[in-house]
């Protein structure tokens, strides 16, 4: 039981009790030492059994421990921030068994060894522990039959797979798949007391690990994503058929756990940002909130514009209630300016309509910074004088009519004398936050540039699309001019002047410009939007099909068992909608790898793709294989620049192959195309070597692969198979809905009953409840935490999530968080960025 609460007088007679205690205190050392040297031996086994890099993951293991054991708490911020970048599965082949494994044995090891330590040091006297109290015992009641649900489900699982048989490179219809799921609550559970340990030593310190992990692991997760647009599309293309699917190898067969993902880690981002006291870390935090923008509009998910949004509006809902005796002593806070931020976004959003539509991306972004100097100017110019402004206004004209001119001298002049109107506007802006009298004229020269920078918008116009887009571009800048002789006329500021409120602004127009970018810019979205209604209908009839899977009250009770969805679907689907598969199969001491065509209709993506990371090639490629067939097959090749789903260009060839039963039949074929570009060197492409079955009239067994350039040097790596499935891994680009229930509820219900239906939904009410309503609400995380949850059901309500392990855990772990976490009263937290947690009593059997 983790230290807590009250203190235990020591015995008034004999010493006995002391004694007694003491014996309790070691045996519970022991256990946390068993506990910490059974993680830190599974960690080292699955680091030595890596197929990649076992003596590199070996090192980073053991060095994990010791940093868990130097600084226990440190997991925290380093679990969470590298769990999503630690995806090597098309690297690896490993599906059943991951990298993220590793962390949390590594944390798990270092923590409990740390903590059996300080267990078996503490004096009886320092040692806590009165019962827990009826609403903690049953928080733990409902977990614990959590746990015994997904115990039995995943018995069931293993059942329905036809028995438990151990393998390395097992898929999703293997018996080790019921495991894989599973693991997730495991993982949680493990370390859920260490939570509750570092929140009892430092309360606040955890709060802000774990805020700066998940912020840390949504950056990385977005620097990934600008890396995958710049390689495959180019930062601004919304046309081409390409969902950003980020590091998350789950999405091999669609899914949506860069959905969840960005969902459930945006409410923390978002959060700090509020929080933020220093200007040099909102600047930070709003640089990844603006990335994190831009991931989640590349994902063209239509349930992450709804989810996002939802988990913000919650967490916002949140984080104000907790800031109520803040704005009562203040009378100020910057969400309560939120309707001239509305009314200026809404001016922002209707002007970007007008001068997108004409002007393209150039003018949006001279007009983003237009309004990027109205934003301050407004407040500034209020304290010049009238005589000063219109110096400003003569100036500014003067420099308008000079950038007009000499812009014509360059081909690129127009977008020059912006980018100078838009610098000395600024210059002059920072000079009178600094110094408010920089000279007697700073305003007056501050809004000499704000015209010069009207004057630019209306040059790019012109420069991009002739006189009509200049009318378009007039009447936008002849407002803008209005408004900031509104705010100065009026006796009234129309906005705040702080920067922060203004930035804030700021930022919500450069979120509504992306948002015309991609609707306005690009045919892809917009056909997705179109298409709403008719893909409603057919995920309403897979999840009638996926719900008739369940054939008896048993089955509709308990469910097909955990991780069986997929095979049970299988084999249920109609003749001409079966997915594809793969095995690896043996003739004695001679392994090889049997494909199988998916029955449902074949194409280009449609394919079920076995794939392996390799080099550029250097020049043409010739691939040489044995092939046995029982019917004449077409065998597809290909080597392609490839992230995940896909490609942007390939060599391809389609071989084939006669039908010889029993026969194994050598063949080779050089690769058609043209040389695969290597990419920009800041933004280089993957490259990816595929083959699939173009027919599904019956399997056809591979061995011994070769992929050969002029140099004579093999890019594939055990071509043979004799380490099994390792570096090999499989995709279905476009066929996802035989892969996944596509709802959260769905999913439950086939692979784990109704019963798991009611747990889940419980934990999750409750876990709810909590942060928004119950003792929870006032913990400096609760705002997160709470938008977060409402995110990922979101999501959930049009994928499965639960069946990505990555994204299970934190979705467990969050839930454990918000069933347990607490705050000592509304007042501590009052105050921004206040992170203080009570060590209550009744919070003690988080762990028991």
């Amino acid at each position: 039981m983790i230290p807590g609460g009250e203190r235990h007088n020591p015995a008034p007679h004999g010493g006995a009790r002391p004694v007694v205690r003491r014996q309790a205190q070691h045996g519970k050392a022991v256990l946390l030492a068993l506990t910490a040297l059974v993680c830190g031996a599974a960690g080292l086994a699955l680091a030595a059994n890596h197929p990649v890099a076992p003596r590199a993951l070996l090192a980073a293991v053991a060095a994990l421990v010791a940093l868990s054991v130097a600084r226990p708490d440190g997991w925290l911020v380093w679990l969470p921030a590298l769990l999503p970048l630690t995806g090597l599965a098309p690297w690896t082949g490993w599906i059943c068994f991951e990298e993220w494994d590793l962390l949390v044995l590594a944390a798990a090891a270092g923590g409990y060894a740390r903590w059996a330590g300080q267990t078996w040091a503490r004096q009886p006297a320092d040692l806590r522990g009165p019962s827990a109290p009826a609403a903690t015992a049953l928080v733990g009641l409902v977990v614990a039959l959590w746990v015994a649900a997904q115990w039995l489900a995943m018995a069931r699982g293993v059942t329905d797979a036809g028995g438990f048989s151990f393998g390395w490179f097992q898929g999703y219809r293997e018996p080790m798949n019921s495991l894989r799921l599973a693991k997730p609550l495991v993982a949680a559970l493990l370390l859920w007391p260490l939570w509750a340990l570092a929140q009892r030593q430092d309360p606040q310190r955890s709060a802000r690990h774990l805020a700066l992990g998940m912020t840390l692991g949504l950056l990385g997760v977005c620097l990934a994503t600008v890396w995958e647009r710049a390689a495959f599309t180019g930062l601004l293309n919304f046309s081409t058929d390409y969902r950003t699917t980020g590091l998350f190898w789950e999405m091999h067969v669609g899914g949506a756990a860069l959905d969840g993902f960005l969902a459930l880690a945006v409410p923390f981002a978002v959060r700090e940002l509020l929080v933020a006291r220093s200007r040099g870390r909102w600047l930070a935090l709003a640089a990844v909130t603006a990335l994190a923008w831009y991931a989640c509009l590349t994902t063209f998910s239509r349930i992450v514009y709804l989810a996002v949004p939802a988990g913000l509006a919650v967490m916002a809902w949140v984080h104000l209630r907790q800031g109520a005796a803040a704005r009562r002593q203040s009378g100020r806070h910057w969400l309560t300016s939120a309707a001239p931020a509305g009314l200026l976004v809404a001016v922002f959003a209707l002007a970007a309509g007008q001068i997108f539509s004409s002007s393209g991306y150039r003018g949006l972004l001279a007009l983003l910074g237009a309004f990027a100097v109205l934003l301050p100017l407004a407040p500034a110019l209020r304290r010049c004088t009238a005589a000063q402004a219109l110096l400003g206004l003569i100036a500014g004209g003067l420099l308008a009519v000079a950038g007009w001119a000499l812009a014509g001298l360059h081909p690129k002049g127009a977008y020059i004398f912006d980018a100078l109107a838009l610098g000395l506007a600024l210059l002059m802006l920072v000079l009178l936050r600094r110094a408010p009298s920089p000279g007697r004229y700073g305003a007056a020269l501050a809004l000499a540039g704000f015209i010069a920078v009207l004057g630019g918008l209306g040059r790019v116009a012109l420069h991009h699309n002739g006189p009509a887009a200049l009318q378009s571009a007039l009447p936008v800048a002849g407002g803008l001019l209005a408004i900031l002789a509104a705010a100065r006329a009026l006796p009234a500021p129309l906005w705040p002047a702080g920067l922060r409120w203004q930035g804030m602004t700021f930022g919500a127009m450069g979120l509504t410009a992306s948002i015309v970018a991609a609707l306005g810019g690009g045919a892809y979205m917009t056909d997705r939007f179109a298409t709403a209604n008719a893909d409603f209908d057919g995920r309403m009839q897979h999840w009638r099909q996926s719900l008739a899977l369940l054939r008896t009250a048993d089955e509709w009770l308990l469910g097909k068992g955990l991780g069986r969805y997929i095979d049970n679907y299988a084999l249920a689907a109609t003749s001409g909608q079966r997915p594809g598969d793969y095995r690896l199969a043996a003739d004695g001491d001679n392994p090889h790898l049997t494909l199988v065509a998916g029955t449902h209709m074949i194409g280009w993506g449609e394919l079920l793709r076995i794939s392996q990371r390799v080099a550029l090639p250097g020049g043409p490629q010739v691939m040489a294989f044995d092939v046995r067939a029982e019917q004449a097959a077409t065998v597809h090749f290909e080597i392609c620049l490839k992230h995940l789903l896909y490609d942007g260009g390939c060599l391809i060839k389609q071989v084939q192959v006669p039908a010889q039963p029993g026969q194994w039949q050598h063949l080779s074929t050089p690769l058609d195309g043209k040389p695969l570009s290597p990419g920009d060197w800041y933004a280089p492409p993957l490259v990816m070597f595929s083959v699939g079955i173009e027919n599904s009239a019956a399997p056809v067994q591979l061995d011994n692969l070769v992929l050969a350039g002029p140099d004579g040097r093999n890019l594939l790596v055990n071509g043979d198979f004799s380490q099994g499935l390792a570096r090999w891994f499989f995709s279905s680009d476009r066929n996802h809905l035989p892969w996944h229930a596509k709802n959260l509820g769905v999913h439950l219900v086939v692979e784990q009953g109704l019963v798991g239906l009611v747990l889940f939904s419980t934990l999750f009410v409750g876990a709810l409840l909590r942060v928004t309503l119950g003792p929870g609400r006032h913990h400096p995380l609760a705002p997160a935490i709470a938008g977060g949850l409402v995110g990922l059901v979101t999501v959930g309500l049009f994928d499965s999530l639960l069946d990505m392990p990555r994204l299970a855990f934190l979705f467990y772990f969050m839930l454990l968080l918000g069933l347990t976490v607490r705050a000592r009263s509304a007042s501590t937290l009052a105050r921004p960025g206040a992170a203080v947690v009570q060590n209550q009593p009744g919070d003690r059997a988080v762990v028991a």
